[in-house]
């Protein structure tokens, strides 16, 4: 009976040990890199723009470039993280934003357009 336990001890402690190593692996993928281009039109407050890149690696360079409405794209250097805001614009007209976001791990690129709400 004593050998039995012992087993059982010894596969209860292995299986332990594998799902935390299991865990601290899952930990690692939700710290992925992520960007997020977003919208809104919010009244008369105006319509506002946003870029958040969160998860990237100082093993650059990081780079992204933004265009809003059709203008010419400004680039920015950036470390693990950049956050950006259009500001209020005018909510009357309709606004447009283009993302390319260039990493050593990734390339993503994405687009948002904003009807005018008003």
């Amino acid at each position: 009976m004593r050998t039995h336990n012992r087993a059982a001890s010894a596969l209860l402690a292995a299986t332990a040990a594998f799902a935390a190593i299991a865990v601290a692996f899952a930990g690692n993928a939700s710290a992925a890199q992520t960007a997020d281009l977003a919208g809104s039109c919010t009244g008369r407050n105006g319509t506002v723009i946003t870029l958040d890149l969160e998860g990237y690696t100082f093993a650059g360079p990081n780079t992204a470039s933004i265009t809003l409405d059709g203008s010419r794209p400004s680039r920015v250097s950036f470390g693990t993280a950049y956050n950006w805001s259009s500001g209020a614009l005018d909510n009357t007209v309709a606004h447009s934003a283009r993302v390319v976001v260039r990493s050593p791990n990734r390339t993503f690129t994405d687009s948002i357009s904003i009807p005018a709400c008003r």
